[in-house]
């Protein structure tokens, strides 16, 4: 028999999946482990989490693992747990080193086919792509082994220095080009951002899925760090299509790692949810004091971008305050009780602190949002901010 649920356990079981309510689900994060290991144990459960920007993605996986700060985020790197690179829809994600490899053999088809398209609006020939990435990976190699590696400044340098004619357009998807095809990934940490560096020889134990089996393990763990999902969530999070997104929770379900549920209320596909079914054992009979505290979200948080149906923690009318003109650009966000109730940013002004801006006809409660400055804080080896609250914009802006 199928289970029906409300839109409020919807919510509830998101917000445990996300690793974001008072009982994460899944995230092995004792204090007694070390904090890098920590922070692996978070993006396994997660499997992926946006990372274009590289100070949100921290405190995206740090959030989720409580008493870790970026230090422990950058150890994870340093060691080896966690890589990022490009796993699906050609966007930039923190992702477990043992899982990016059967992920870009799972997803990338998509994207690599539009490349040849890419490279002739570039201007760019294949000889001059082949010649480019051979300079790469012999420049990379050796590297990882000492536990370096190359930025974009120091990679485009060396192919002037081979003596390559390449425009300056050209190098975000040479090094794209790179690491979708598994042959370099970003590493380790030295002074700033993730370092390239060779896959072979960086990543130490990875995984090998194919085919179904690839596809059963990315809807059910996406199911798993998402809470209840929808087909066309996978879908979209994947890049997959429709029908291998089908496909992938047909295979999931009947391994029995994802179990149908039903939207009361709902009709037609939005009325189809898979979760873990394990998630569904300490479901609330209500909403009462089941979902988180007063939470600060970076910016791309997964609570979000997990998603393409938000309604459960985003009334659909605000999604334009969130990403103003829809340019794809996700604000940090202020959460109560699962839902987005504002924006935050760090001031500009000298004395710092946080600007808090309520949604339209929504409050902020600066009092109950001071552990989650404290917590913002202690991560980024900071004192406590001042809190700022700002009056709601008139319009999205």
């Amino acid at each position: 028999m199928t289970d029906i649920i409300t839109a409020e356990q919807l919510l509830h079981l998101r917000m445990r999946a996300l690793g974001l309510g008072p009982t994460p689900a899944g995230i092995a994060t004792g204090s007694e482990a070390a904090g890098s290991a920590r922070i692996e144990a978070v993006a396994e459960h997660m499997l992926a989490v946006q990372g274009q920007d590289w100070r949100s993605s921290q405190f995206a996986l740090g959030l989720r693992a409580p008493g870790t700060d970026a230090a422990d985020v950058q150890a994870a790197f340093n060691e080896g747990r966690v890589v990022r690179s490009w796993p699906m829809r050609g966007t930039i994600h923190v992702v477990p080193a043992s899982d990016i490899g059967w992920m870009q053999r799972a997803t990338g088809h998509r994207v690599l086919a539009g490349a040849p398209k890419r490279r002739e609006f570039l201007g760019m020939s294949d000889a001059v792509l082949e010649q480019l990435v051979d300079v790469s990976l012999q420049a990379l190699t050796g590297l990882a082994a000492e536990g370096r590696g190359l930025d974009r400044d120091a990679l485009s340098a060396i192919w002037t220095e081979a003596g390559i004619d390449w425009k300056s357009n050209w190098r975000y998807h040479i090094i794209w080009w790179l690491c979708q095809n598994g042959l370099a990934t970003f590493g380790p940490v030295h002074g700033g951002e993730p370092l390239l560096v060779r896959a072979d020889e960086w990543i130490r134990d990875p995984r090998a899925l194919e085919g179904d089996e690839a596809l059963a393990e990315l809807a059910a763990r996406y199911a798993a760090a998402r809470g209840p999902v929808r087909e066309r969530d996978l879908a979209w999070w994947t890049g997959l299509t429709a029908r291998e997104a089908r496909r992938a929770i047909q295979m999931a379900s009947e391994s029995g790692r994802i179990a149908l549920l039903r939207l009361d209320g709902a009709s037609g596909a939005a009325a189809s949810l898979w979760a873990d079914p394990a998630a569904l054992d300490e479901l609330p009979r209500s909403s009462h004091g089941s979902a988180a505290e007063w939470l600060l979200l970076p910016s791309f948080d997964e609570h979000l971008l997990g998603y393409t149906d938000r309604e459960a923690q985003l009334d659909p009318g605000h999604f334009e305050r969130i990403v103003p003109g829809r340019n794809g650009m996700f604000l940090a966000t202020v959460v109560a009780d699962g839902r987005v109730v504002g924006t935050w940013k760090r001031s500009t002004r000298k004395n710092g602190g946080l600007e808090l801006t309520p949604l339209p006809g929504m409050g902020i409660d600066l009092d109950a949002l001071v552990p989650a400055a404290e917590r913002w804080a202690r991560f980024h080896g900071r004192e406590t901010p001042a809190l700022t609250l700002l009056p709601p914009s008139e319009k999205a802006s």
